[in-house]
């Protein structure tokens, strides 16, 4: 019988106990104790063969459990293509051979496919850092990151296989060299790694810039989803959760369910209007930073929100100061309406974070071209002061020493200029 192997930690429920209860059809001593009862060789590997044909359309046909889920990738990617104007969003359309809503469900696709990708996806660092040390500094224990919660692609403070450094590493794919000397110095470094080992044995042919776009599409998503940050408890799959007579992993219900809770957004003109104006005050404050500054910011604001508005409301504290979160935890419609606005605004953020990485793409792919073409391209990130400095320090300092040294020239009895293009010019 031909064996599937499958990363049972990032399947859903149904597939890793499907998984489970399949084992022990592969193992020799059932073989053995199988045939002895009269199962038939043939009769077996039908068997076998039958379960892993099921796992196999579960895999291609199942809802998968490593991002949002599609419904709030999608979500996500409906609010930034609204934000997006004109020919930005033509522009974006081609280089991602698709609409930002059409690739929704790449990461899924991609995960699947690659398994070894799904790393990619999540927050790591050593050690790993924890809610109890995000609440008191004084405990010693390990923060997001450093202990301002800033992280960098280190080994340390993240993993170059992260979710951080993941986003890093897509976003510089596109990046021009001469506009990133234009921001101002990160004061922590980014660390970019050079390579990514989870994409490493996928093929050139997958490994395209259209998919590297629709990766980091993917990853701004994952990016605002709390539990991807924390890996205490595994994520949140060590949690069970009931709610409605119904179990799940806390991480299961955060990807697949919570999603399915979320408020259409509103239709008409205002509701554009209010993205719109929300836009542009947030990209006109975040448009002097380089885009993997600001995930470094955004990725602090979402592990937080992790600690003090998931876990801690399933948490008990106890009369000697511990805390701990009954497994399984029974939730109720307030918390759960809690989490579902907490998820609510984090794809709306979300979405407008989406297109403004993305317009900063655009520019940078302007200023490459122009770049190639030997054109300057202004851009509001370039000081007028600073180049006002440098012309004024040329007209000042640079044109004097000029004419003087030419002046001293002529006076030694040397050509003058003039003397100097006759000469050249008869030659």
């Amino acid at each position: 019988p031909f064996r599937l192997k499958l990363a049972s930690h990032l399947l859903p429920p149904t597939m890793a106990a499907a998984t489970a209860a399949a084992k022990p059809l592969g193992g020799s001593g059932t073989l053995r104790r199988q045939r002895r009862q009269g199962v038939g060789r043939s009769s077996l590997r039908e068997r076998t063969v039958s379960v892993y044909l099921a796992l196999l359309c579960l895999a291609t046909f199942g809802r998968g459990a490593q991002s949002w889920a599609t419904n709030g990738h999608e979500r996500i990617a409906r609010i930034a293509q609204d934000l997006l104007k004109g020919k930005h969003r033509d522009q974006l359309r081609s280089m991602m051979h698709g609409d930002l809503v059409d690739v929704a469900d790449w990461e899924q696709k991609m995960t699947l496919k690659y398994p070894e990708t799904a790393a990619l996806h999540f927050h790591r660092q050593e050690p790993e850092w924890t809610c109890a040390g995000l609440r008191d500094a004084a405990l010693g224990l390990q923060h997001l990151g450093d202990k301002s919660g800033h992280i960098k692609c280190d080994g340390h403070l993240a993993e170059g296989g992260s979710l951080y450094c993941a986003l890093a590493y897509f976003f510089e794919h596109f990046a021009s060299d001469t506009l990133l000397r234009d921001f101002p110095k990160p004061e922590l470094p980014i660390n970019t790694p050079k390579k990514l080992d989870a994409i490493r044995n996928i093929p050139a042919s997958d490994q395209t810039p259209a998919n590297y776009l629709r990766w980091l599409t993917g990853l701004i998503g994952d990016l605002h989803q709390p539990l991807h940050w924390l890996k205490e408890k595994d994520y949140g799959r060590e949690l069970k959760l009931i709610y409605k007579d119904r179990e799940y992993t806390l991480f299961q219900f955060w990807e697949e369910e919570i999603p399915k809770l979320l408020p259409n957004p509103p239709a008409g003109s205002d509701y554009s209007k209010t993205l719109d104006y929300r836009y542009g005050s947030e990209a006109s404050r975040w448009g002097h930073k380089l885009p993997t500054e600001h995930f470094r910011e955004w990725a602090k604001q979402v592990a937080e929100a992790t600690c003090t508005q998931v876990y801690s409301a399933m948490e008990v504290n106890h009369a000697d100061g511990t805390r701990s979160i009954d497994n399984p935890f029974r939730a109720d419609d307030a918390l759960v309406q809690k989490w579902t606005n907490l998820a609510n605004e984090f794809t709306a953020v979300g979405g407008i974070r989406l297109a403004f990485v993305l317009n900063e793409i655009l520019e940078h792919k302007k200023h490459k071209a122009a770049h190639k073409e030997g054109r300057g391209v202004h851009h509001r990130h370039r000081s007028w002061k600073k180049n006002f400095g440098t012309n004024a320090f040329i007209a000042v300092i640079i044109v004097p020493l000029t004419l003087f040294g030419l002046r001293f020239h002529l006076q030694l009895g040397g050509p003058g200029l003039m003397q100097f293009v006759r000469g050249h010019l008869k030659t």
